[in-house]
């Protein structure tokens, strides 16, 4: 069995998955695509779907030698110092066709491939889906507008209570919306980059972990608006009422995910609000603190 770590030396957690899957005995490599063309090498036939790569120190392993991925994270790749321009695009035009060509198509078990990860880069289009589920009533999601019209997201902060803001993508951590970001110089930033806003649930966090068919929980009690404001805040795991950890499976089945981060907030009157779900969650640091076997629950999608 082989298996391979898609990340780089420079991600925490790529290397402790790559550790933990030695430790127990599994034949495994990092691919860091940014080694590709000058140092990776890849050959392909994908008309009889065979090839293998060169690893720096690792040697040559065959396609269908690897059993799954763990796609921590892609890097992109390096592209050539050309004099030529034109020729520096069509070689970096074409290296990118076939490193994501590998990624779409190598026939193995991928945590997490490429629907889910094309998935996570449209986070709209994620939501969407979530929201068009019938998970019974114990999961929803939060009223959403997203876009760059001004008066629009006026109109929507004034018909709700309280709001948050966030990009559309990710990148940056979640705020309360103020009268201050509702004036109008403010608001001509929307003119550069659209913005999401939902309404706020006020409640508990509550960070759902799937692998597979496993559900681990935990909850994070702090007065941040965004979790990840706070680092002294208490993580404790939780069980979930067996509804919401079958809907939080039923989301990750949706999105292509046999490994995800679930981020919920209940609210007082025991509703759950699904706010997103990430392809490659950061897991370490709520093993330690709340005591969840993630290593352990990874590893086991990974060479089951």
């Amino acid at each position: 069995m082989r298996v391979l770590v898609l990340g780089g030396d420079d991600d925490e957690h790529a290397v402790h998955v790559l550790t933990a899957l030695r430790d127990r005995g599994v034949r495994a490599e990092m691919v860091d695509s940014r080694m590709f063309p000058q140092q990776l090498r890849i050959t392909w036939d994908p008309v009889t779907d065979t090839g293998h790569l060169v690893l720096p120190g690792a040697g040559r392993i065959d396609f269908h030698d690897i059993h799954s991925v763990y796609w921590r994270c892609y890097n992109g790749f390096t592209e050539a110092l050309l004099d030529d321009p034109e020729q520096a695009e069509l070689a970096a035009n074409d290296a990118r066709s076939l490193f994501e060509s590998v990624l779409v198509s190598l026939p193995c078990r991928w945590v997490n491939g490429w629907e889910a990860y094309q998935l996570h880069q449209t986070k709209p289009a994620a939501l969407a889906r979530v929201a068009a589920m019938d998970l019974g009533g114990v999961l929803r999601c939060p009223a959403t507008c997203l876009g760059n019209d001004p008066e629009a997201v006026r109109d929507f902060v004034a018909s709700r209570e309280r709001c948050i803001f966030k990009p559309v993508q990710g990148g940056a951590h979640t705020r309360m919306v103020r009268p201050a970001h509702l004036t109008d110089e403010n608001l001509r930033s929307l003119a550069a980059s659209p913005v999401t806003i939902q309404e706020y649930a006020p409640g508990a966090d509550i960070r759902v972990f799937v692998a597979e068919k496993r559900v681990l929980a935990c909850e994070i009690l702090t007065d941040a608006t965004d979790f990840r404001d706070d680092p002294h805040a208490e993580i404790t795991p939780v069980m979930l009422p067996d509804a919401v950890a079958d809907g939080c499976l039923a989301i990750a089945r949706e999105l292509h995910l046999l490994w995800t981060g679930i981020d919920l907030r209940r609210t007082d009157d025991g509703t759950y609000v699904f706010l997103e779900a990430n392809p490659s969650p950061m897991f370490i640091g709520f093993e330690d603190r709340a005591g969840l076997a993630l290593t352990d629950a990874l590893l086991e999608v990974l060479t089951a």
